[in-house]
């Protein structure tokens, strides 16, 4: 790849960066969520349960926030407090089924969206895209030029 190559993806990763990093995490992006909200049922969809401190930590909001963040899901009965399974004096949040079924459909309605975006490329371009994505990021965060595909992979 030429430098100029990676001058322009840097260039495109920087608008498309934007464009989700400077949305008010308190305003209402789709479905009657904030953008907070969103992040953190996805995370828990991914990850499981978890106490509100680990939430906190893998949203990068203080305590405060979360626990204000996780108020309002379980106001929306989107997300449960409970016991944790591992230890019953931790209390865990966890999704419920209509935040399942939320998620799922946000995925599939903005799947469509991107699948649609890049329809107009050639197949093999299109199934690689998540895992370039994946190896952009992975370089970002450490500095490293190259990891293996595998190494990286999205979880299905």
């Amino acid at each position: 790849m030429q430098v100029n190559d990676g001058i322009r993806i840097f260039r495109a990763l920087s608008i498309l960066a934007r464009r989700y990093q400077f949305r008010n995490r308190d305003e209402v992006c789709c479905y009657g969520l904030t953008v907070s909200q969103c992040y953190a049922l996805q995370v828990l969809f991914e990850d499981g349960p978890m106490p509100s401190s680990r939430l906190s930590d893998r949203l990068g909001l203080d305590f405060s926030s979360t626990t204000r963040l996780v108020d309002e899901l379980v106001r929306k009965k989107l997300a449960v407090r409970r016991k944790g399974l591992e230890d019953a004096r931790v209390r865990e949040v966890a999704i419920t089924e209509s935040a399942r079924k939320l998620i799922a459909r946000i995925e599939e309605d903005f799947g469509q969206i991107l699948a649609q975006a890049v329809a107009d490329f050639p197949k093999a371009v299109q199934q690689a895209v998540p895992d370039v994505l994946l190896r952009l990021k992975h370089a970002l965060e450490t500095g490293s030029t190259f990891v293996p595909v595998e190494a990286i992979k999205l979880k299905t």
